[in-house]
């Protein structure tokens, strides 16, 4: 027993050292040059100069985000200035002068521009054509604690003072590191289409476990339900009574409490999917510590459409792919309105006897897919499913609405019915759930859809091809 003891610490030691080197490597290749952290600090003190001459004296201007927190990763130091309102100010006056200011403040002659982006208000995004940088310029509320906010993006600075307070330099490295790991394997980003994990979760969870190693170390091994209280720096017993309150209270079973807000849980985003996929790609780390992990699926997309029929051939299926045209549509809202209308489509495939094998959406630029993967077969009937006949009254019902079937048998005790398929082929459903006035994506027109049965363009056979390499890698 002693034996084994030690060959298991030498296998732990030997890990360590196999991953500290892989790190060390990899944070060469992350960490953005002295240049880059430089030249964004001289632009970060540049706009905020220019701000200072164009907004009221009482309107506090702060840098926020990885920048201001030095956990940028390489070639993402994109800039985040807030403009901090008194509170005698409504939302509406704060977004309305955030955006005169921020708009009045580009400099042509830099080769900058400007967009305006949505969240709970308008904001402004400086598009920094010299530096290949953006700079969002936000309006908010100068607050000093989170029962004080009026929008939800008033507690960013207090982020930004917990983490530059409790977060040392080697830990922001750290960091690094970890939004590396999880942008190799698609959970980096608590936005709608990604459902992963935010920058200040990937701050909080360094904080509370102290380095990327021993992060992914305890991740291997999880047990939900999880409960992080960084306030404390403690992780609840699952059993205890307060961490069954807040698995309740947030209706997850990862729940992370914002330390600036018991009242918000910073990994409510993380779908359970982007867990799953943190999880394994941790125990295939530490099993196996390579570069690998942390520069995503390699893959080509050219000849992509070649590629999709040769897989379909293989795996014996057809794909029916719907295309969409997107444009000025908000991503968040795109994706949104593309899962929930893939939901129904496979929920109407099946109810006419047509399973899915896998799915698909995915969105870029200006177009939108959604993709089924499916065994290629036609059906004349399907088989409609009944209650028990012990359900007097609803199998009675029953009995009276398929009178024209071919028949009505028994599954055991529950009644079922043959009838004839409305819907001969997944193209039918589909087709007839596209010109359906329930649950088509309101953003989207449905003269600009169009369906496609195997053969694809190449330029939509990339968005599906991206979208399955991303979904079957690990």
């Amino acid at each position: 027993m002693a034996e084994k003891k030690r060959r298991d610490s030498e296998v732990s030691r030997i890990t360590r050292k196999k991953l500290e080197f892989v790190l060390k490597t990899v944070l060469k290749d992350v960490k953005p040059t002295e240049e880059e952290m430089e030249s964004t600090t001289h632009y970060v003190n540049d706009l905020v100069q220019r701000l200072k001459k164009a907004i009221p004296k009482n309107v506090e201007i702060v840098s926020v985000g990885s920048v201001a927190r030095g956990t940028q990763i390489r070639g993402t130091s994109d800039i985040d200035i807030f403009l901090l309102f008194p509170k005698h100010f409504t939302k509406e006056q704060a977004a309305e002068k955030g955006m005169e200011v921020a708009k009045s403040i580009v400099a042509k002659r830099k080769n900058e521009r400007f967009e305006i982006k949505y969240a709970q208000h308008p904001y402004v995004r400086l598009i920094l054509g010299d530096m290949g940088l953006t700079a969002d310029i936000v309006p908010a509320f100068k607050i000093n604690n989170a029962l004080e906010r009026i929008t939800a993006v008033d507690r960013t600075p207090l982020h930004n003072k917990f983490v530059n307070e409790h977060i040392d330099k080697e830990q922001k490295d750290n960091v690094r590191l970890l939004k590396a790991f999880l942008n190799a394997h698609g959970i980096h980003g608590a936005d709608v289409e990604t459902e992963g994990f935010s920058g200040y979760l990937c701050e909080l969870l360094i904080y509370q476990y102290e380095s990327f190693i021993d992060l992914i170390t305890k991740i291997a091994d999880l047990q939900l339900p999880l409960v992080i209280l960084p306030s404390k720096k403690v992780i609840l017993n699952p059993k205890s009574a307060e961490a069954k309150v807040l698995v309740k209270k947030f209706d997850k079973d990862f729940v992370v409490v914002d330390p600036t807000d018991d009242n918000r849980n910073v990994a409510a985003a993380v779908s359970k999917e982007s867990l799953a996929r943190f999880v394994v790609a941790s125990r295939l780390l530490l099993r196996s510590p390579t570069l690998d992990f942390f520069y995503g699926p390699k893959y080509s997309d050219v000849y992509t459409e070649r590629k999709l029929m040769r897989l379909r051939k293989e795996l014996g299926l057809d794909i029916y792919l719907l295309h969409f045209k997107v444009k000025n549509v908000a991503e968040d809202i795109i994706w949104q309105q593309l899962r929930r209308f893939k939901a129904r489509l496979n929920h109407e495939l099946l109810e006419n006897g047509f399973d899915t094998a896998v799915s698909f959406e995915n969105v870029s630029k200006d177009n939108g897919i959604i993709a089924f993967f499916m065994k290629t077969y036609m059906i004349s009937h399907y088989v409609a499913k009944g209650p028990s006949i012990y359900m007097r009254e609803a199998s009675s019902r029953f009995t009276d609405a398929h009178t024209k079937s071919l028949g009505i048998m028994f599954d055991g005790d529950r009644l079922v019915s043959l009838e004839e398929s409305t819907h001969k082929t997944p193209k039918d459903v589909i087709l007839h759930a596209m010109k359906s006035r329930d649950g088509f994506p309101s953003s989207l027109r449905r003269e600009d859809a169009r369906l496609f049965v195997n053969d694809m363009p190449e330029q939509i056979a990339k968005l599906l091809y991206a979208a399955f390499v991303k979904k079957t890698s690990i």
